[in-house]
């Protein structure tokens, strides 16, 4: 009975260990997009999630491009959603919903609306993920860091140079850009408050707040046509609302007679600056944003020291000084798919 029992026990005591060798390993679930770690300790694989509005707009592509190669280069991974238009509010909030589900390290977000996201960003903060606000930031206290440039500079200095070209009279019209976007609000705002202080003798005849929408601006230029028969210049928020206006004014024949300046400096933006359909644009550093805000994000996952507030330079262009711009901080190569 003494030599059953004892074998009985080696047998019990080979299936426990057993058992327990073939759980080793199993607590992570082969979905999991970012590694426990211990706390207080950065993780031994960065996942950061990078929410963006619209991926069909030039500057948004050019914003993943310089996140993407920053990314790789810092080895980390990055995911990112689309929320396919600066109106699909819901469902940007539902994106980042899910990159919190998946326990990504930190989120990179540009808002559709600043105002309609904060409270989705700020429960992902309250879970402990950093989050950088990203162009246009959600609007909330709870970001560790905000990447951007000086909107309201940007739409000084398309004043002045309006300005200056008007000799300081004549009417113009603004195509202010989407509503609810803060970038769009500040270059307004550097727009008009700088018509109204340098240039009294100018007249802004008309706002819209158009989306950021080549179609959409032609229309309304082609409506301007008609109620503003003398109207000189037009200011646009972005190059891809510049172009609608200028395919409209092109095809009054009216191009030179009013002046289209705009924001961005994007492919089309380069090419009508080059054929004179724009005559001068204000450009950020678009690439250099997203590589700042991965750089920013990485950082506050580490534990390292971030900076509260990135603001990336701002350039004036004309027909004759586009030749001589670096493009390499400005926008992606040609042929880029996000």
């Amino acid at each position: 009975m003494k030599k059953i029992s004892t074998l009985a026990c080696f047998m019990l005591l080979t299936m426990v260990l057993s058992a327990c060798g073939s759980n080793s390993g199993s607590n992570a679930s082969p979905n999991a997009s970012a590694p426990e770690t211990e706390a207080g300790s950065a993780p031994s694989k960065i996942v950061i999630g990078l929410s963006v509005p619209d991926l069909s707009s030039s500057f948004w592509t050019s914003i993943v491009y310089g996140a993407k190669t920053e990314a790789e280069a810092s080895g980390v991974t990055l995911l990112i959603e689309n929320a396919g238009g600066d109106a699909k509010v819901q469902d940007q909030i539902s994106q980042i919903q899910n990159l919190t589900q998946k326990n990504v390290n930190a989120l990179i977000v540009g808002a559709t609306d600043g105002t309609g996201v904060a409270p989705v960003v700020d429960l992902a903060a309250n879970k402990g993920i950093a989050v950088v606000g990203l162009s246009s930031p959600p609007d909330t206290d709870k970001l560790v860091s905000s990447v951007g440039t000086d909107n309201y500079r940007m739409g000084k200095l398309l004043a002045q140079g309006i300005g200056a070209k008007l000799n300081g009279t004549g009417q113009v019209a603004m195509m202010a850009g989407p509503a609810g976007q803060v970038w769009a609000t500040k270059r307004a705002q550097g727009f008009e408050e700088t018509i109204a202080g340098e240039f009294p003798g100018i007249k802004i005849v008309s706002t819209d707040h158009t989306g950021d929408n080549r179609n959409a601006a032609l229309n309304l230029m082609q409506d301007w046509l008609q109620r503003f028969p003398d109207l000189k210049a037009v200011y646009t928020a972005t190059d891809d609302i510049g172009a609608g206006a200028a395919d409209a004014i092109e095809a009054a024949d009216k191009t030179g007679s009013i002046l289209v300046a705009s924001s961005n400096l994007s492919p089309v933006g380069i090419d009508y600056l080059k054929r004179g359909l724009l005559a001068f644009e204000t450009t950020q550093k678009v690439v250099a944003q997203g590589r700042a805000a991965v750089q920013q994000a990485v950082r506050a996952v580490k534990g390292e020291a971030v900076e509260k507030e990135v603001v990336t330079d701002v350039v004036f262009v004309d027909q004759h000084s586009i030749a001589s711009v670096d493009f390499s901080d400005i926008s992606a190569p040609e042929g880029f798919k996000p």
